[in-house]
């Protein structure tokens, strides 16, 4: 059974970081090394991108000039991550009836991430420290000033 109503969805990121997110990527950048790029695949840091716009409560940024990465059908490797982008959208929004309009979920989230990217960016290419170290100190920051 199919519980991913994003699978046929495009998940794009601004061109305009392109380069960047692929630097940080392991997926087509053979010789990087996890610590300086340490994500497996850009639809990994595209996701977290979305995670840090919702956590900082980043206004959703519409871009049209994006590249797409790969189709919703991803998440059917991991649907916890459907699910925690639908209950995400429904706490933003407090309507229940938003969920019934996939693309509008879709969209707010591929919004919320475009959002994230840059501040994803900025911590990842910190000059004091290496990119896994400086992610990982980020999300320990965001998990202190949440409790």
């Amino acid at each position: 059974m199919n519980n991913n109503p994003f699978a046929s969805f495009e998940i794009n990121i601004p061109t305009k970081y392109q380069e960047s997110v692929k630097k940080y990527c392991r997926t087509g950048n053979t010789d990087a090394k996890a610590i300086e790029a340490p994500f497996d695949r850009q639809i990994d840091f595209w996701f977290m991108a979305f995670l840090i716009a919702v956590n900082k409560g980043l206004t959703p940024v519409k871009d049209s000039k994006t590249y797409t990465v790969i189709t919703g059908s991803i998440f059917d490797r991991d649907p916890k991550r459907v699910s925690f982008m639908q209950l995400t959208i429904l706490g933003l929004t407090e309507n229940f009836e938003m969920l019934s309009d996939h693309r509008f979920v879709f969209n707010y989230c591929l919004e919320l991430a475009n959002a994230g990217i840059p501040e994803l960016i900025q911590i990842l290419s910190d000059p004091d420290d290496l990119p896994l170290w400086a992610i990982l100190t980020e999300l320990e920051s965001l998990s202190k000033s949440k409790s």
